[in-house]
């Protein structure tokens, strides 16, 4: 496309805009499925975009288009068509953090996200990817996760059984107290102050209670206390896998 065409590609845009919220949703589907990039750009940035358009453009729109499309907060998204972006576009962070913040994220939103940041930090990681390598990489994951998200990546986890008492064992000696004490606030209801509370405190009487709510024996107290000691100690590059 010249500079010419494009240009005139670009006017047609600046009309369809106006267009939109006239044509009906059959149409705006036909558009989506045959338009270019100015096209889509239109599409997306318009007005309570309706979700057979936004299926379609998670099918065929282009990584910038799909951004403004997940950002438009009025557009209706589907969780299958957010499932498919994740997957065309599982290495695009501005497209993730997008998807993140969409009301319609359900459980399976989640787990594509979830798999799709694992794979991520499974590459800076290299091909180990033992039980210890799976439990670091998760660690990592919801380190780097920002607290408002990390409950859902917590609960993602758990639906699949990968929250273990050997994860929340490392990431306490891994130096990642705030995802010890975000899983165990998932898994207890108690609060995450609280919970920080007490392990900064080294509260035994307190933890030997938390770990009675979760369901973990409290044998365990001994293994988690030696888990914190060796905090310190031992400093973890789970950090800067996740950064």
């Amino acid at each position: 496309m010249n500079k010419e065409q494009a240009e005139r590609s670009h006017q047609a845009a600046r009309h369809l805009s106006e267009l939109i919220p006239y044509l009906p949703i059959e149409s705006l589907v036909d558009l989506a499925m045959i338009g270019n990039e100015p096209c889509h750009a239109a599409l997306v940035r318009s007005a309570n975009v309706a979700a057979p358009v936004s299926a379609v453009l998670a099918e065929m729109g282009e990584e910038d288009a799909l951004i403004l499309l997940v950002r438009n907060s009025t557009a209706m998204i589907a969780p299958f068509s957010l499932i498919r972006i994740v997957e065309r576009f599982s290495a695009s962070e501005p497209l993730l953090c997008a998807v993140e913040a969409r009301v319609e994220a359900n459980e399976d939103v989640w787990a594509a996200l979830a798999a799709a940041r694992l794979r991520a930090i499974f590459e800076m990681m290299g091909d180990k990817q033992d039980a210890i390598a799976i439990d670091q990489a998760i660690i990592a994951l919801l380190w780097a996760s920002e607290s408002s998200v990390r409950e859902s990546y917590i609960a993602s986890f758990l639906r699949f059984d990968r929250i273990t008492p050997q994860l929340i064992r490392l990431s306490l000696s891994s130096g990642a107290t705030e995802v010890a004490a975000g899983i165990l606030s998932v898994l207890s209801d108690v609060s995450i102050i609280d919970i920080e509370s007490m392990l900064s405190r080294k509260d035994r009487r307190a933890f030997t209670r938390l770990l009675d709510i979760v369901g973990l024996p409290a044998a365990m107290v001994p293994e988690f206390e030696s888990a914190l000691a060796h905090t310190a100690m031992n400093p973890s590059n789970l950090s800067a896998q996740a950064a």
